[in-house]
């Protein structure tokens, strides 16, 4: 008999487009045959809607229940009155905040540490649980950590920390230019209010030992459960013999990517950029602002969001300048199963290497240790890192381990 886990998510987990999707449809798809996920979700727009219909065509067999609050959106005046005005204060902030938008402390999402929802939602979840007779409960992502207070004593908790909200923005409180008065501020409120939540939770999965370290003390029962890359995912492909170009993969609107790219471009590639001979390939939606700012550089190319990142694989090598976030970094899973060489800083690399094995991945965290690497590696070293790489995710994130991992989190 299957085990049945009702999964809460405010993250759709159809089409794989994020790496909250992967990480989310992994498992979903992967131990279907041994937990029985009951898929639960508010849906607030048309797209969500269609991208749900998507992942009951391609998993028929998943239970889904969504709270549709369009309905209740469209009907109510009021409603429409508040978007009117939100437009308009998100219009008049943009201009004040473009040019911070890579700062976590002028980010509207730290600013409140709970959630807003309402008593229907919370209703229609318990409906969910009597309903299915459910004994587990999973809550993926910050957006609901604290469900849990409104879920009954009947039911165990468990709570996915896609990226430890407190770490993150610890990690970028250096590179912050507001004062040190509002910065911990934000930062006690949001590590106060993290710590409360995690502590309703009879267990609590990361992706990385560095997360479950720093949050074991406050937790019950806490598991480092990886995820890895969805099979369709996966491209059946040779590493490529020579090298032409960087890419980047992932947009400004995840302020880590636009923190890292920035810091990136402005400290080490394009100060170099004569003696740099790889071009660079951004692979995401960037606004025009960040465009603008290296248009007279030509080596330089934002392609805008692409279908597929596989035709940008080949003699292409993965430059990943992460310097905050936390988790596990979807797109070096990506580009190590699909034998790609890495080019990372080693916080950005972080649960995707270890003390022991770490020479599948080429480590800079300053223009000097850049500069150093590109001086060095030649095209059959990255050949072999590439080689290495793929090694070292078939070893560390292999299928039967990582699934048998999370089934055993669902064991009490």
């Amino acid at each position: 008999m299957r085990t049945k886990v009702l999964l809460v998510t405010h993250c759709g987990v159809y089409p794989l487009l994020s790496g909250g999707s992967l990480a989310q449809y992994y498992f979903v798809d992967g131990l279907k045959d041994e937990v029985e996920y009951v898929y639960c979700t508010p849906i607030r727009s048309d797209k969500e809607k269609l991208n749900l219909d998507l992942l009951s065509s391609v998993r028929p067999d998943l239970k889904i229940y969504y709270f549709d609050a369009r309905e209740k959106n469209k009907n109510s005046s009021l409603f429409q009155k508040l978007i009117a005005i939100k437009h308009r204060i998100v219009k008049s902030k943009r201009k004040v905040l473009e040019s911070f938008s890579d700062d976590d402390y002028q980010d509207g999402y730290f600013y409140s540490v709970d959630h807003k929802f309402s008593n229907e939602y919370l209703v229609f979840i318990n409906d969910v649980i009597n309903k299915e007779n459910i004994k587990i409960v999973q809550c993926d992502f910050y957006e609901t950590i604290d469900i849990p207070f409104a879920l009954p004593d009947t039911v165990k908790k468990i709570f996915v920390h896609h990226e430890v909200r407190s770490k993150r923005l610890e990690l970028s409180y250096s590179h912050s230019p507001m004062p040190v008065p509002f910065k911990d501020f934000i930062i006690n409120k949001n590590k106060a209010y993290e710590e409360v939540c995690l502590k309703q939770m009879d267990r609590v999965i990361v992706f990385n030992d560095d997360d479950a370290r720093r949050l074991s003390p406050i937790c019950k029962s806490i598991v480092v459960s990886p995820y890895a890359v969805p099979d369709e995912l996966i491209c059946e492909r040779q590493s490529s013999k020579s090298f032409s170009h960087f890419i980047f993969l992932g947009g400004e609107g995840h302020t880590p990517n636009k923190l890292g790219l920035q810091w990136f471009l402005d400290e080490i590639y394009v100060p170099n950029i004569d003696a740099i001979k790889y071009e660079l390939f951004v692979l995401g939606r960037w606004g025009e602002t960040v465009k603008q700012k290296y248009l007279a550089f030509d080596k330089i190319h934002f392609l805008g969001f692409v279908d597929s990142v596989e035709p940008y694989y080949e003699n292409a090598i993965l430059i990943n300048p992460v310097l905050s976030g936390a988790g596990l970094r979807t797109k070096i899973l990506q580009t190590l199963v699909n034998k790609v060489p890495v080019l990372s800083t080693r916080f950005g690399a972080e649960g995707c290497f270890d003390a022991d094995n770490s020479s599948h991945i080429g480590f800079f965290d300053n223009a000097d240790e850049f500069k150093a690497l590109l001086n060095t590696i030649s095209d059959n070293e990255l050949n072999m890192m590439a080689e290495k790489g793929f090694e070292y995710y078939q070893t560390q994130f292999g299928k039967e381990k990582l699934l048998s991992i999370r089934k055993s989190v669902y064991e009490f």
